[in-house]
């Protein structure tokens, strides 16, 4: 005969259901490909995964050479966009700038507009997420701003530098570090695409750089109603230079994006199973007691 063990039934219910508690699985919790957006106009298109909301930053504040109107618009790329690094995007992408209004022409893009205050934002809640990546395709035009820096923020307020992982096509593009000695560049992480980089054809410029990805540790950022990150202009002033390594213009140029992912780990709530197994272990301690 074979004797029931209550003893190894609880703790093995115990074991069970803490595993299952404790499963968790990767999702991307907002994502932009871009395909869903007609072509056209557009300063805030909508996921294609997910839910989150997408925004440009700073493009109606500075004279270029005139204030200008945020005319963000979703554009089909083209094999002519091709840059030194010869990858092209050929799909939706987003363009980032302004136009001109009553005042006359404008672009948007500004070697006055202070650090961090240019770009592209998309935010999603992080509720039930913890382990959070970051991945985005970037784009900067010949006379587009070459300094861009990825920060992430977790009350909508303040936020974080955090470093940039080259992970795509990348050739051309280097990672930066600023100590904090130039006051014209973000103190931290930021990548550059321009002509005095070493190793970077003269002809650069126009160039698609995928798959730059970034991992958020930070526990502030999991679980989060407020998180966001935004890709933006890591220098101003003299540091603010094109992609031909000519001081910026500010007359024309921009950036487009494109394949943005936000995603995480998904923690599930404890399960009938989840719930079995908390008892049963509390069963076994009293049991011992």
């Amino acid at each position: 005969m074979v004797r029931f063990n209550k003893l190894a039934f609880i703790a093995a219910a115990a074991t069970a259901g803490l595993l299952l508690v404790g499963r968790s699985n990767a999702a991307v919790i907002a994502g932009w490909t871009f395909e869903n957006d007609a072509i056209g106009t557009n300063n805030s298109p909508l996921p294609s995964t997910g839910t989150g909301t997408a925004s440009s930053l700073g493009m109606d504040g500075y004279p270029t050479p005139n204030p200008g109107v945020t005319t963000d618009d979703v554009v089909l790329g083209k094999s002519s966009d091709t840059g030194a690094n010869t990858v092209a995007d050929k799909t939706n992408t987003w363009r980032i700038r302004a136009q001109q209004s009553t005042n006359g022409a404008a672009n948007g893009w500004s070697s006055a507009a202070p650090i961090g205050t240019q770009g592209a934002e998309f935010a999603a809640s992080t509720v039930g997420y913890n382990a959070i990546n970051i991945s985005f395709d970037w784009y900067s035009t010949t006379q587009g701003e070459a300094n861009l820096q990825l920060e992430y923020t977790t009350d909508g307020i303040n936020f974080i530098n955090l470093p940039i992982t080259l992970s795509g096509s990348d050739a051309g593009l280097l990672v930066e570090s600023n100590n904090g000695s130039d006051a014209n560049t973000v103190t931290g992480s930021y990548v550059s695409d321009n002509i005095l980089n070493p190793g970077v054809s003269t002809t650069a410029g126009q160039d698609w750089f995928t798959g730059l990805t970034a991992t958020i540790t930070d526990p502030n950022a999991f679980n989060d109603p407020n998180f966001a990150i935004e890709m933006v202009n890591a220098s101003t002033g003299t540091d603010d230079v094109s992609t031909q390594g000519t001081a910026l213009n500010n007359s024309s140029g921009n950036w487009r994006f494109d394949n943005i992912s936000i995603s995480g780990t998904a923690v599930p709530e404890p399960t009938g199973m989840g719930l079995l197994g908390l008892a049963a272990m509390a069963a076994l301690r009293r049991r011992k007691a």
